[in-house]
C-alpha cells in the first residue's frame, strides 16, 4: 500500500513539472536570445531614384520636399539679360514630379536653386553663357540658351548640382566674352566685381531716356539761305556695354553713354540737300556734366554714316551720371547733293539736355 502511494505522488509531481514547462509565462530565455537586437526603419522611404555626382548639374520641373530660402538680393547681370536667383537650398533626395526623384552620393548633397531669366536683346542664346562651379569645376546650365531667345519674356528655370558636404564653394556665373558675373550660392550673394551701372535700375542692366526735346543747329547755305540741321535724340541709354561690339570700360565704375539721333532739317536743309546725306565730324559733339567736366565722343563704338537715318554717338562716362549736355559746335560741315558736295556753314550751336533715371 505504501509502496502505491509513493509511485502515485512521484507521478503526480512529474505530471506537474511537464505542464509548467509547457507553458508561455515563465519561460526561461536563453543568453544568445537575451542578446538579439532588432533593425529599426528610418523615417525615410526607400530610394529608387537617380544619384547624380558632385558637380553635375541637372535641369527639373520641380523642387519638391526641400526647404528653400530667398537670399537678400538675387540680382545678377549680364549683357542684355537679367538673372534673379528666386531662391535656394540643400536636401539629399529631392522629388521632381512624375513619380522622379534625385538623390546624393555618399558624403554628399544636392543644392537646389531657382532663376528667374529676362533678356533684354535678340540673339543671347550664343553670346550670353551661365555655368555653375563647384569648388573650382565649371558645368554649363542645361537648356539656359533657350531660355534667353525672345526679348523681354520671362522664363523661370529650377536645377540640382551635386556637392560634397565638406564643399568650400558653389558659384553661379553670367559670362559675355571675357566678363563674368558671379552669385555666391552657399552664401546667398554676389561675389567678384559689380559695375555700378549694372545694378543701377531695378529691372534692368541700363538706364535710359527716350525721345527728347530737339534742338537746332543753325545753318546757311552757299547761298546765304537759313535753315537748320535738326538734332532729334530718340534715345540716351547709359550701359556697361558698347554697342555692337559689347566692350566694356577699362574701369568697373565707368559706363558708356550712347546716344542715338534722327537728323532732320528745315529751311535750306530739308529737302536739297537732305540732312541724312550730311556728315558731321566727331569732334563736333561734347558731352557735359553737371559739374561741367567735358566727355569727348569715343570714336570706336560710334557711328556717323552718309544717308544714314540714325546716328550714334557713343561717350565713356561716371557710371552713377545723371544729368548731362550734348554740344554741337562747329564751323561749317559737309552734305551730298546728286553727288555734289554742298558747304553748310553754322551761325550758332545746338544743345540737348538730358536727365537719366537714378535707378
Amino acid at each position: 500500500m505504501r509502496r502505491a502511494l509513493a509511485l502515485l505522488t512521484a507521478v503526480g509531481l512529474i505530471t506537474t513539472a511537464s505542464a509548467c514547462a509547457g507553458g508561455t509565462e515563465g519561460t526561461p530565455t536563453s543568453v544568445k536570445q537575451q542578446g538579439r537586437t532588432t533593425k529599426t526603419s528610418t523615417s525615410h522611404a526607400p530610394f529608387h531614384g537617380e544619384r547624380i555626382d558632385d558637380g553635375q548639374v541637372v535641369k527639373v520641373d520641380k523642387l519638391d520636399g526641400i526647404r528653400l530660402e530667398s537670399p537678400d538680393d538675387g540680382t545678377l547681370r549680364s549683357y542684355g539679360i537679367g538673372v534673379d536667383v528666386v531662391d535656394f537650398g540643400t536636401a539629399d533626395v529631392v522629388d521632381v514630379g512624375g513619380d522622379q526623384e534625385y538623390g546624393a552620393r555618399e558624403d554628399s548633397t544636392l543644392l537646389a536653386f531657382r532663376l528667374r531669366v529676362t533678356p533684354f536683346l535678340e540673339d543671347l542664346s550664343s553670346k550670353v553663357k551661365a555655368t555653375v562651379a563647384v569648388d573650382g569645376r565649371q558645368r554649363s546650365l542645361p537648356e539656359f540658351e533657350y531660355a534667353i531667345d525672345t526679348p523681354n519674356e520671362d522664363q523661370t528655370l529650377q536645377y540640382l548640382v551635386g556637392v560634397p558636404k565638406d564643399r568650400r564653394e558653389v558659384v553661379l556665373e553670367l559670362k559675355y566674352a571675357d566678363f563674368a558675373q558671379q552669385f555666391d550660392l552657399l552664401e546667398g550673394k554676389r561675389s567678384g566685381e559689380q559695375p555700378d551701372i549694372l545694378y543701377r535700375s531695378d529691372d534692368e542692366p541700363s538706364v535710359y531716356v527716350e525721345n527728347l526735346t530737339p534742338s537746332k543747329l543753325p545753318v546757311t547755305d552757299q547761298d546765304g539761305q537759313p535753315g537748320s540741321y535738326i538734332i532729334n535724340v530718340t534715345s540716351a541709354e547709359l550701359t556697361y556695354f558698347a554697342p555692337d561690339l559689347g566692350d566694356v570700360p577699362e574701369d568697373e565704375s565707368k559706363a558708356w553713354l550712347s546716344i542715338v539721333y534722327e537728323p532732320t532739317g528745315d529751311g535750306a536743309l530739308e529737302f536739297d540737300p537732305s540732312p541724312i546725306s550730311c556728315v558731321l565730324p566727331f569732334a563736333a559733339f561734347t558731352l557735359t556734366d553737371r559739374d561741367n567736366k567735358t566727355y569727348p565722343v569715343v570714336d570706336k563704338h560710334s557711328s556717323m554714316k552718309v544717308n544714314s537715318s540714325n546716328q550714334t554717338l557713343v561717350f565713356e562716362v561716371p557710371g552713377d551720371l545723371t544729368d548731362a549736355t550734348l554740344t554741337v559746335k562747329i564751323p561749317n560741315f559737309q552734305c551730298e547733293n546728286g553727288g555734289v558736295n554742298v558747304i553748310m556753314t553754322t551761325t550758332g550751336d545746338a544743345t540737348v539736355d538730358m536727365t537719366l533715371p537714378e535707378d
